[in-house]
């Protein structure tokens, strides 16, 4: 991912580009399972001795109030950051409390299909959040 890919994303979501948001940001990006702010800190402190671990958290929440990420609780109650906000499912691995993406183009369809074709009373599906709970092997 390139500097200028991660300003535009930044520019775009109304937000001033900083090197510390580009720091945070890039490395958000890169993570594997969906870290917490205290993850995205450790990742990036070596390389940023000046960014505070309140800077991270004050980021992150300004990603998410303008729609840049989106966090979550996982199931355990602590607070995860996923940068990807387009429909996508999780996998949760209940040993190592490890979140992962899961896409699958099929699901999503018929999940769609279905929402469409049921409507529920007095409500309006605005998103729909799948996880699947298991192990790694």
């Amino acid at each position: 991912m390139t500097t200028e890919f991660i300003k535009n994303k930044i520019t775009d979501s109304g937000l001033k580009f900083t090197h510390q948001r580009w720091v945070i940001y890039d490395a958000l990006h890169q993570a594997d399972s969906h870290p917490t702010a205290d993850q995205v800190f450790e990742d990036i402190k070596s390389a940023n001795p000046s960014i505070s671990l309140g800077t991270v958290y004050k980021t992150l929440d300004s990603f998410v109030q303008t729609g840049l990420i989106q966090k979550f609780m996982d199931q355990n109650g602590v607070m995860r950051f996923d940068a990807i906000i387009d429909a996508h499912s999780h996998l949760y691995c209940k040993e190592t409390h490890e979140i992962k993406d899961f896409r699958n183009e099929e699901l999503e369809k018929i999940i769609h299909n279905f929402i469409s074709g049921h409507k529920l009373k007095d409500f309006e599906v605005e998103e729909v959040s799948i996880v699947f709970k298991g192990r790694k092997k």
